[in-house]
């Protein structure tokens, strides 16, 4: 089972293009691993693909260089490895200044999964559901505080 992080807009009608509920996998990302820069430019993180295309240009430019070329290789490799472990976390954080707080975790098979469950839980309407601790065993997580989700999973608290 994948952890789903839940995410509500704070206005019950959020502004145009922006949807009122979002639900993130947290985890792996095989496309930010293959793909680091197209996928964080495909979520809008900006400053993280920015990063990353820097990263990218300085690799390439050690790479002219004879004695480092053979690094090329794994150095994007770890770029890649850090943008698959980190960008769905990136992406939680970066909804928070768009106006999204984190409702729920919930533990499920898929999106779908994930939803249902929630909106079971919720109720029809409200998606107004505490952090119930019997969604995701030992979360200990509350509503009041922000989790830095740089390197832990959405089920621990950093301080």
């Amino acid at each position: 089972m994948a952890r789903y992080v839940i995410l509500r807009h704070e206005d019950r009608t959020p502004p145009r293009g922006r949807a009122p509920l979002l639900v993130i996998r947290d985890g792996w990302s095989w496309l930010g691993f293959v793909v680091p820069l197209l996928w964080l430019l495909w979520h809008r993180l900006w400053f993280a693909a920015f990063g990353v295309f820097a990263a990218s240009l300085a690799i390439a430019l050690l790479a002219q260089i004879p004695q480092w070329a053979s690094l090329a290789l794994p150095f994007n490799l770890l770029v890649g490895l850090f943008v698959g472990l980190e960008g769905q976390g990136w992406r939680i954080g970066a909804a928070r200044p768009r106006g999204y707080r984190l409702v729920d975790v919930v533990e499920a098979d898929t999106q779908e999964a994930a939803e249902l469950r929630f909106a079971d839980m919720a109720g029809d309407e409200s998606f107004e559901a505490p952090l119930a601790a019997a969604m995701v065993p030992g979360r200990g997580l509350a509503a009041a505080e922000a989790p830095d989700f740089l390197f832990a999973a959405p089920g621990g608290v950093n301080r």
